[in-house]
């Protein structure tokens, strides 16, 4: 794992809104994907990650894969924890969840994150904090 990723999944570990965004841009967007929302600038990304605290206050990324140049980056992640606080139309149900994920993105001349795409599994997600029932 490259120390950059290193740091980064770390920021997000930290659960700290500003570790991330300082990995950001000014004027980074981030797309939620499986969501549907994309997040335009440092500030609302620092939004963002504040919400994912309120989702589960004790999730942990843990590395699995990495494809790097000078200015793009595919990460590939597993996030485990607890859904432990509320989302709009999804209530806290404190049922553990892993899901694998990949981050894609570019990066600015400085090494800022100018945009990056979340693609992770939502239906596993709802399935396991027992919001969707088990597929057949």
């Amino acid at each position: 794992m490259s120390d950059w990723v290193r740091r980064y999944l770390d920021a997000w570990d930290s659960h700290d809104p500003s570790q991330v965004g300082a990995f950001m841009a000014n004027d980074a967007t981030y797309e939620d994907l499986p969501l549907g929302v994309l997040h335009e600038g440092r500030e609302a990304i620092e939004a963002f990650v504040g919400t994912a605290h309120q989702l589960s206050n004790d999730y942990r990324f843990t590395f699995v894969s990495e494809q790097q140049t000078e200015n793009q980056y595919a990460v590939e992640w597993e996030m485990a924890g607890t859904n432990t606080g509320e989302l709009p139309g999804l209530p806290a149900t404190n049922k553990p969840f892993r899901i694998r994920g990949i981050s894609v993105g570019q990066l600015d001349g400085d090494g800022k994150i100018q945009q990056n795409r979340d693609y992770w599994d939502l239906a596993g997600y709802l399935t396991q904090v027992g919001i969707l029932p088990p597929p057949n």
